[in-house]
């Protein structure tokens, strides 16, 4: 069912029961009030006559009759008895009219109880024990609220129309309010379905700060994901394919050429030609692997908190072990006054990867292999300086240092995939860093690498 019909269905269920009890409770209360405003209105009038009756001794029974029918009688159609304590009447408001009773009902205000009520037909009977001057009387009075049930049968017809204007009211506000609720949900709808692998759009925002609105947000920021996931995965297979088809080719190309030779040393060559190659390609798809899971799931980055000097000591030992002519100077700034300063919220694993990668590239790209290593703190970030004499890179090349498969001028006969520096801006970024390349004096090169401080 839809939601417009479904808010539909609550409101016209809902609301028409609720008003109907509320309206419900008002004639039951006022009904009752009634009754009750009634009663003791008959009461102070059997009070008052048999008051009148034995107080003032002048007067007869003929003269109480005339103020009953001139006063309250036309009003409530009144019928009044008064016994005295042997259950002899002493008055009767009416002669020509019988007031009938049923025989125990005197019987039961000896007996002790004081009031009785009850209805006969159109008639409200009340009776109850009077006590004056040390003796008891009993009163039966019997009288028909025609002008109170008038009043109650108007406010009958009054609540009637009440409810019914309110639940056609209720009804229009209904229909007005499912379909701008479910208007905003059929357009999301809408726009979602005709989404497809070459649409990811955002879709519209209403400018309300309702659900709907938080709802299109998370749909688009979904589509973000998904759009930059299947931008990952195109970048993947397209760098993979541009990468590995020239040495796949020169592969099999290496291949037919070796089944065609018969000197034994030829094939010694041409395997450990193979063998680099393969090697080569390993690495480009390690790589490539390593970057796509880095820009995918960030999410274990954050988990621990890594000492920066202790990681570039780590990563000059194991470079040491390649590169052993290389020489390394590692100073730590004057400004940095404690330990802590030196650590960075991070994965030590990928920031190993990174660090790894700039200083071999600094020792690729050195005349002299040597590499300079200062490490300074500003505004709560660690600031690592990288420094090597070389060739410096034009503006052209500077342009396009941290894209993909990028080879300077100054890689001629560097081996090298074009990866590295790639792999490193991803990793800096992921951590909320920043990197860059400068150029501080003549064949003097620097990469600054700017990571935020625990």
């Amino acid at each position: 069912m839809k939601i417009r019909n479904r808010i539909l269905l609550f409101f016209a269920g809902s609301f028409p029961v609720v008003l109907g009890i509320a309206l419900l409770a008002v004639y039951f209360s006022m009904a009752e009030y009634r009754e009750e405003e009634f009663l003791q209105r008959l009461k102070e009038k059997t009070t008052t006559t048999l008051r009148l009756l034995i107080d003032v001794q002048k007067i007869d029974h003929a003269l109480l009759r005339a103020l009953d029918e001139t006063t309250i009688n036309n009003l409530y159609d009144e019928k009044i008895l008064l016994f005295d304590a042997d259950g002899k009447i002493i008055y009767a408001s009416v002669d020509d009219t019988a007031v009938l009773f049923p025989l125990d009902l005197l019987q039961d205000l000896k007996e002790g109880t004081t009031e009785i009520f009850y209805r006969e037909g159109e008639y409200d009977v009340y009776a109850h024990v009077l006590e004056k001057n040390g003796e008891k009387y009993y009163a039966i009075g019997k009288a028909n609220d025609i002008y109170g049930k008038e009043k109650l049968r108007f406010l009958v017809w009054t609540l009637l129309g009440v409810f019914t204007v309110s639940v056609l009211l209720e009804a229009l506000i209904a229909l007005y309010l499912s379909r701008q609720i479910s208007q905003p949900i059929v357009r999301l709808t809408n726009e979602v379905n005709n989404k497809s692998i070459n649409n990811l759009t955002q879709v519209y925002v209403p400018a309300t700060r309702d659900e709907i609105a938080s709802l299109a947000n998370g749909f688009n920021n979904m589509l973000g994901r998904v759009e930059q996931s299947y931008s990952y995965q195109k970048n993947l297979i397209h760098h993979v394919s541009h990468e590995l088809k020239t040495p796949i080719a020169v592969l099999i190309s290496n291949i037919e050429r070796v089944l065609n030779e018969k000197d034994p040393q030829h094939w010694q060559e041409s395997l450990e030609f193979q063998k680099n190659g393969l090697m080569q390609m390993s690495t480009v798809v390690t790589t490539l692997l390593d970057i796509s899971k880095f820009e995918t799931d960030p999410t274990h980055v954050f988990s621990e908190s890594v000492r920066i000097d202790e990681l570039i000591f780590s990563c000059i030992e194991s470079l040491q072990a390649v590169y052993p002519n290389a020489r390394f100077e590692v100073a730590i700034h004057k400004n940095v006054n404690d330990a802590g300063e030196l650590s960075c919220p991070g994965n030590e694993r990928m920031l190993h990867i990174a660090f790894i990668n700039v200083l071999k590239n600094a020792i690729a790209y050195s005349d002299d292999e040597r590499v300079t290593i200062e490490i300074t703190t500003e505004e709560n970030k660690l600031c690592i300086w990288v420094d090597n004499n070389g060739p410096t890179l034009s503006d052209k090349d500077q342009a396009g240092l941290f894209s993909y498969f990028f080879r300077g001028n100054n890689t001629i006969k560097k081996v090298g995939i074009g990866l590295g520096l790639v792999m490193v801006s991803k990793i800096v970024l992921l951590h909320h860093g920043t990197i860059l390349y400068l150029i501080t004096e003549s064949n003097k090169n620097r990469f600054v690498i700017s990571l935020p401080q625990s």
